[in-house]
C-alpha cells in the first residue's frame, strides 16, 4: 500500500500545498514528482468535495498538463475530457474556465493528429472567450494564434497566415510592438512565409522577432538563440553563408551554456551548423 505524503512533521499537506509543491516540481523539470502531488490532491478533493468541485476540475486540468509534459497525450486527453465534463456541469457552457479547457483539449488533439476535433474545440474556446472579453483581448489573441498553429501544421498556409496576422494585430494594440508575445507571433508568420516561398518576408520577420527578444532578454537568452537559428536557416537558403554561420554559432554557444549539450534544441542547432558547407579558404 502506498504511503501518504506528509510535510515531514506527520501532517498531510493541504491540497493547496500539494498543488504548490507540484508547480515547484514542474518548474524544476520533475514531472513525475508533480504528478504524485497532483494525484494526491485529486484524491483528497474528490473525497472532501465531490466530482464537480472547482478544486477537482483544477486538479484534473493540472494532471493533464503534466501528462503532456511526460509525452502521454492519451493520458492528457483523458484528464482534459474529464475536467471539461465536470467544468461544464459546474460552470455551464459559457464560462471562461470551460473555454480554457476546450483550448487545452484542442492542443492535445492536435498533438494526436485529430485536426478536425482540435479545430472544433479551439473554435468553441474562441467563441466563448469573445463573448466574455470581446474580440480585442489578449486571451482571444492567444486562441487565434493556436488556431494558426493548427492550420499551419495541417497544411493550410494561407489560413495560418490569416490567423497569425489577426492575433498579431490584437497583441500589438494590447501589448505594444516590442513585447515578446508579439515577437513570437511575428516568428510564426515568418515560418508561414518561409513555407510559402517568401524568403525575404521570412527573413524580415525572423530578424524583427530576434531584435524584440534580444531587447527584452539580452543576446545570450535561449529564446534569442532559437530566433537566431531560424534567421540563420533562411540566410543559408538565400546563400548568405557567412552571416548564417555566425548566427548558428551564436545560437549553438548560447544553447549549450543555458540548456546543455544534450538538450534537443542544442543538438538541432549544432546539426544545422555541422550541415553547412565548409568555409572556402582565403584567397
Amino acid at each position: 500500500m502506498a504511503n501518504d505524503l506528509t510535510d515531514g512533521q506527520g501532517e498531510t499537506p493541504s491540497t493547496d500545498e500539494l498543488r504548490a509543491m507540484a508547480q515547484s516540481a514542474r518548474e524544476q523539470d520533475q514531472p513525475l514528482t508533480a504528478w504524485e502531488h497532483l494525484q494526491k490532491a485529486l484524491e483528497i478533493d474528490r473525497r472532501d468535495h465531490g466530482e464537480t468541485h472547482p478544486n477537482v476540475i483544477q486538479d484534473l486540468n493540472n494532471l493533464a498538463t503534466v501528462f503532456q509534459e511526460l509525452g502521454d497525450m492519451r493520458g492528457a486527453r483523458q484528464h482534459y475530457e474529464q475536467a471539461l465534463d465536470r467544468a461544464r456541469q459546474h460552470y455551464g457552457d459559457k464560462d471562461e474556465s470551460v473555454a480554457i479547457i476546450h483550448n487545452n483539449l484542442g492542443g492535445v488533439l492536435q498533438e494526436l493528429g485529430h485536426f478536425n476535433d482540435a479545430k472544433q474545440h479551439l473554435e468553441t474556446s474562441l467563441d466563448m472567450l469573445i463573448s466574455v472579453h470581446g474580440d480585442d483581448h489578449r486571451i482571444v489573441a492567444s486562441i487565434i494564434n493556436n488556431l494558426g498553429g493548427l492550420a499551419h501544421e495541417s497544411g493550410d498556409l494561407n489560413g495560418a497566415k490569416e490567423y497569425y496576422e489577426r492575433a498579431l494585430a490584437i497583441d500589438e494594440r494590447q501589448r505594444g510592438p516590442n513585447d515578446p508575445v508579439v515577437a513570437a507571433e511575428i516568428n510564426n508568420i515568418a515560418g508561414v512565409l518561409r513555407d510559402l516561398g517568401d524568403l525575404e518576408g521570412a527573413r524580415e520577420g525572423y530578424q524583427r522577432a530576434m531584435e524584440i527578444d534580444e531587447a527584452a532578454y539580452g543576446a545570450d537568452h535561449p529564446l534569442v538563440a532559437i530566433r537566431a537559428n531560424n534567421l540563420a536557416g533562411i540566410l543559408q537558403y538565400m546563400g548568405e553563408m557567412d552571416e548564417a554561420r555566425e548566427l548558428f554559432e551564436h545560437a549553438s554557444r548560447v544553447l549549450e551554456q543555458t540548456r546543455g549539450e544534450a538538450h534537443p534544441a542544442t543538438q538541432l542547432v549544432q546539426n544545422n551548423l555541422d550541415s553547412m558547407p565548409p568555409t572556402p579558404p582565403a584567397s
